[in-house]
């Protein structure tokens, strides 16, 4: 039951997350030939090892953009993107697995990609984990992804606005020594990057 909570309140996120990141992170503004191209370009492309257009295409299929949507083989790009280091690709694939959209629903596995794509400063990834480890009442948990959310130099700011004002309210639940603690994992995991 505290997994389908877990998901079900990242689900909300997901869609706001997932239509904003197309553009993000690894992926320079020059490449929107990407979704311009046709899906016979795209597709040969991406088999050929292109990350770009393994992201693009994987986009493409999970949402039925000039193709049947297909979300096994939007999971399968997402993934050849994603292991190429593409942190939009991670953080897709990550709610994919938490969604058990084209894949076997798997928190661990969506926890592991939201986390690979948090290391690369993706404040969308480590917001949505906070708000797993919030729902699963592990709050310590939740304010040290909260804290790494709104850290300067994150992603987007939208987030790092919602993330410090979740860091005031989760305050308001733990002592003392239980911030200090949670401050101390944000900034031990942030520099392990």
């Amino acid at each position: 039951m505290k997994l389908l909570k877990a998901v079900l309140l990242v689900g909300s996120l997901c869609t706001a997350s997932l239509a904003s990141a197309e553009l993000t992170s690894n992926i320079p503004l020059n490449v929107s030939r990407f979704e311009m191209m046709d899906i016979t370009g795209l597709t040969h492309l991406a088999q050929s090892g292109n990350h770009h257009a393994q992201f693009f295409l994987a986009m493409r299929l999970q949402k039925g953009k000039g193709v049947v949507k297909d979300a096994k083989k939007a999971a399968y790009w997402y993934t050849k993107a994603a292991e190429q280091g593409i942190a939009p690709a991670q953080l897709n694939l990550g709610f994919m697995y938490l969604k058990g959209e084209g894949v076997q629903g798997s928190m661990a596995l969506g926890r592991t990609w939201l986390e690979k794509a948090a290391r690369l400063g993706d404040n969308r990834a480590s917001y949505a984990l906070a708000m797993i480890d919030e729902s699963q009442k592990r709050f310590v948990d939740a304010y040290k992804w909260y804290d790494l959310s709104g850290r300067d130099g994150m992603l987007d700011k939208g987030i790092r606005a919602k993330a410090h004002a979740k860091v005031g309210e989760l305050a308001l639940n733990l002592s003392s020594s239980q911030i200090q603690q949670a401050k101390t994992l944000a900034t031990t995991w942030f520099q392990g990057q």
